[in-house]
């Protein structure tokens, strides 16, 4: 509770109201159930300045009361006297702090429910006060923080608080008065204990373990929990329930309320090696106890001392064996970054949900390439820390150009060749998938890439979108083989209201129980191959007691994070809580060779703080090494595999895009292509199934073909080898006509291109008819990079009068450049190289650019060009261009204008 205002301050001096003594009072007792201590008789310093009428005397406990709320907030004006015990008011020209200060009764009332003391708001006009100033304080009770709505708790703070007209008054009347810290003990008994402490200055003498950093560098603040850090009941470590858990905890802030505090409190030290840890000990804690944001926490008057029980682990722990193969979820690895850049150094690009038109708002790893450069550095150093010949990555961008780009970069700083690729593609429907790296000079990889089908797909993608991957291995040396199977399931996240919610084990439960019966019966589809030795890592989102873990177990597979020690068992924290979240599960013939398996804690113990991110870093911590690479710590599993007789199996692996146009280049991708083992290649071919002759290739690369009709199609790769095996990856084509209507017939065209400086891009379409458009038939489609197929679409919608215009424009291009009645669309981050159709019930009828053609820069005929510069279509021009496949000169229809010109935009005039 806090009592605040604009503060008036008086002089202080003899007689007047005070000089009282208070009578012999029980202390309140520490935490309900203590007998109280009598006190002597302590005089109290005297006042001088009258207490207002409209403000009497009361003492501190008669404002608190016995509930989370006092009773007379917004009612009335109060007049208290106490004892300064903690001071944080603003600093001059500095901290605003907490902009006030908690006083004290002098000696406590006889009824232990009651706090006896309070926080008194105070900004930075006020009159200083220091600690052991015996003060009278007059203003209004308020709640600070309330939560609104007529069925909220209660998240206040009691104070004092002055009104607009009648502001707070303070007078100092005495200093340098001791004052006792009333000792709590955890766990409390429930979860309002604590409110009869608050304001009041509290010690807690208890060992004291760090539970929770997450809110470390933005608010200064971290969770301790009694003995050691907790762990999630679900988790099998100890028999604490949640709401046990709650109890034997506090918050340690650090008195301020700024946010990205400089310096980030309670680190190990002042440079970027400085960390606190999970499991870092102190033995007592002492200050205000307060209540903000939901929590009792302590608003320190003294120092705590941290001992580093749980230093970093510099090394990744040893697992034994002849083969080490580990999992780590890299965080959203993208190199399609938020602002629409790329690790290329494109512009206006996005991401994909594995498929369709690409949007940056799909995108959700770093911000920018300087983000991206001190996240690659991070995830480099981990991997590279890991060393393990099979690793399987989770949330990585949907694409091999971001597992490509990770893998350079590790070849980078461990030589040519040191890892390689399964070069998966981009598969199901999330923008994030799972992906597995490997070293070719220890393992060979034995068929290709295998993933669910039927109903082991849909029941396993349904929740998440995000299917498994699959891959068989064998040892080079002794050809000892075993499925690779790497897994993201559904999170514990976004809450439903109904339906699949948190019943124990997180939300999405069923959903996850789901996706391991899948996995479980894909597995065994698996093993009816040839191999029985199955190994599943990966980010499976349930702890070590869940329902998917018993699922596993009763199909035959160990759960190998149980051979660790209890407190060793995890790799997340969440809401103070430590547990596993990632999982390594081996098949009943694949649990005897595993030689051991381990957990490297480089992540999950770390601040946030010290990640990648430059948002909310006025503290700057970063270091390029693998602490705080992710939010997940790494599993390891070593394996001593027996041999096996050498298996030889072709790996094939491309791309077959689900939509073509007739007349339009349709391009196959084949990203991998092997013969396997000492076999050679033999042939390689796509067939379009179209009746036309298969068009062969000679390795990983592209090929095309145009189909000369609608229809839906069968193409299938085929890869055979010299010992006669064959690989086949086929996919249906859906074909649709492409129309092309003569020019001359009026209708809506692009008028206006703007290819300006940075975002600043827009197009103005024009109605040149005398008939009012339906524009719903109308859309305009981006084409980026020599794309045939477009990558972005923007559909219209309403209606445009007669030779009116419509302009759409980059979101982010200034005011210029966005007339009244502008539609801001992704459809218009285009570059100089990219193409863009107007299309009216599907038809071309007009284009910037030649669809599926990459000019490099621009299309550019002497000084018209559609890079740096405004095009403004002729004024003779009636109708558009419905030519998208054929060479663009834009000389032909455009006059040029300077760059950045907008004067243009919003009107057109034609002859």
């Amino acid at each position: 509770m806090i009592l605040a205002a604009a503060l008036a301050l008086s002089a202080c001096g003899g007689g007047g109201n005070g000089g009282a003594v208070f009578p012999f009072l029980p202390s309140p007792p520490t935490d309900g159930t203590q007998p109280p201590v009598v006190q002597p008789p302590v005089p109290a310093p005297t006042c001088a300045v009258a207490i207002p009428a409209d403000a009497p005397l009361t003492a501190i406990p008669e404002i608190q009361g016995t509930g989370d709320r006092s009773p007379m907030a917004d009612q009335t004006a109060a007049t208290v006297r106490g004892v300064v015990v903690g001071d944080f008011q603003a600093i001059p020209n500095g901290d605003t702090r907490l902009n006030g200060f908690f006083v004290q009764s002098l000696v406590p009332d006889a009824d232990p429910l009651s706090s006896e003391g309070l926080f008194v708001y105070a900004p930075s006009n006020a009159t200083r006060v220091k600690v052991g100033d015996y003060v009278q304080v007059s203003g209004a009770v308020t709640e600070y923080g309330q939560t609104a709505g007529a069925n909220a708790k209660p998240d206040s703070l009691t104070q004092i608080a002055g009104t607009v007209d009648k502001p707070v008054a303070v007078t100092v009347c005495g200093s340098d008065i001791p004052m006792a810290a009333t000792a709590i003990t955890l766990p409390v008994e429930s979860e309002t204990t604590l409110e009869r402490y608050e304001g009041m200055l509290v010690e807690i003498a208890q060992p004291l373990a760090v539970s929770e950093l997450f809110e470390l560098g933005r608010y200064g603040q971290m969770v301790l929990a009694l003995n050691g850090r907790q762990f999630n009941p679900t988790n099998g470590n100890a028999a604490a329930t949640h709401a046990q858990n709650l109890l034997a905890r506090i918050v340690l802030d650090d008195g301020n309320s700024r946010q990205n505090p400089n310096p980030i409190p309670y680190l190990s030290s002042a440079d970027t090696h400085g960390t606190r840890r999970m499991g870092d000990m102190t033995q007592k804690v002492r200050g205000i106890l307060s209540h903000n944001f939901a929590a009792y926490r302590i608003q320190p008057t003294e120092e705590s001392t941290f001992v580093q029980a749980n230093p970093r682990p510099d090394t990744a722990p040893a697992v034994g064996g002849t083969l080490k193969v580990a999992s780590l979820n890299v965080l959203n690895y993208f190199t399609t970054f938020q602002d629409g850049t790329t690790a290329a150094g494109q512009t206006g690009q996005g991401c994909t949900l594995g498929s369709g038109a690409p949007s940056a708002g799909n995108c959700r790893g770093a911000n920018n390439r300087t983000e991206f450069d001190r996240q690659q550095a991070k995830i480099v150093a981990a991997i590279a820390g890991l060393d393990a010949d099979v690793i399987g990555l989770m949330e990585i961008q949907n694409t091999d150009v971001a597992t490509d780009n990770l893998v350079a970069a590790l070849n980078a700083r461990l030589g040519a060749g040191t890892y390689d690729s399964v070069r998966s593609g981009s598969f199901g429907t999330d923008a994030i998938k799972v992906d597995i790296l490997y070293k070719p000079a220890r393992v060979q990889r034995v068929g290709g890439l295998v993933f669910p089908t039927g109903t082991d797909l849909t029941d396993y993608v349904a929740p998440s979108g995000r299917p498994p991957l699959a891959q068989r291995f064998a040892v080079v040396g002794n050809n000892g083989g075993f499925w690779f199977v790497v897994n993201h399931f559904k999170s514990k996240g976004s809450c439903p209201s109904t339906g699949d919610v948190d019943q124990g084990q997180g939300c999405f439960n069923l959903a996850r129980t789901q996706q391991a019966t899948a996995l479980s019966s894909f597995v065994d589809k698996l093993k009816a191959q040839g191999e029985s030795d199955v190994l599943m890592m990966g980010d499976f989102n349930s702890y070590l007691l869940e329902d998917p873990t018993r699922v596993f177990e009763a199909a035959g597979h160990e759960s190998l994070l149980k051979r660790l020690p209890a407190n060793d068992r995890y790799t997340y924290v969440f809401g103070g809580e430590t547990g596993s979240l990632d999982h390594a599960y081996a098949s009943a013939s694949l649990a005897g060779q595993v030689s051991g398996v381990g957990v490297w804690h480089i992540n999950a113990d770390e601040p946030t703080a010290i990640d990648y991110n430059t948002d909310f870093t006025t503290d700057d911590r970063y270091a390029p090494t693998p602490f705080r690479a992710s939010d997940h710590d790494p599993v390891q599993v070593g394996l001593n595999l027996a041999a096996d007789a050498a298996v030889t199996q072709p790996i094939l692996g491309g791309t077959i895009p689900a939509t073509a146009r007739a007349g339009e280049s349709y391009v196959v991708t084949i990203s991998d292509a092997q013969p396997g083992g000492t076999a050679t290649l033999t042939s390689l071919s796509v067939d379009w199934g179209d009746g036309s002759a298969p068009t062969a290739a000679t390795g990983p690369g592209t090929v095309a073909h145009t189909y000369t009709a609608e229809g839906s199609f069968n193409v299938v790769i085929t890869l055979t080898n010299s010992a006669g095996q064959t690989a086949t990856q086929s996919g249906t084509v859906a074909v649709s006509r492409i129309v092309v209507i003569p020019p001359g017939a009026p209708d809506l065209f692009f008028s206006e291109y703007v290819e300006g400086s940075s975002s600043n891009k827009a197009i103005e379409l024009y109605n040149p008819t005398s008939a009012t458009l339906d524009l719903s038939l109308y859309a305009v489609k981006l084409y980026s990079n020599g794309a045939s197929t477009p990558t972005n679409t923007q559909a219209l919608s309403g209606t445009l009068a007669p030779r009116a215009t419509l302009v759409l424009a980059n979101s982010n291009a200034t005011a210029a450049f966005k007339p009244a009645g502008t539609i801001t669309s992704s459809v218009v981050n285009y570059n100089g190289d990219d193409a863009l159709t107007l299309e009216k019930s599907g038809n071309v009828i007009d284009r910037i650019g030649q669809v599926g053609f990459d000019p490099g820069t621009e299309w550019k005929s002497g000084s018209v060009g559609t890079l740096d510069q405004t095009l403004r279509r002729k004024s003779g021009i009636q109708a558009g261009d419905p030519n998208p496949l054929q060479p663009f000169d834009p000389a032909l229809q455009w006059d040029v204008l300077p760059l950045n010109t907008s004067d243009g935009l919003g009107s057109h005039t034609t002859n």
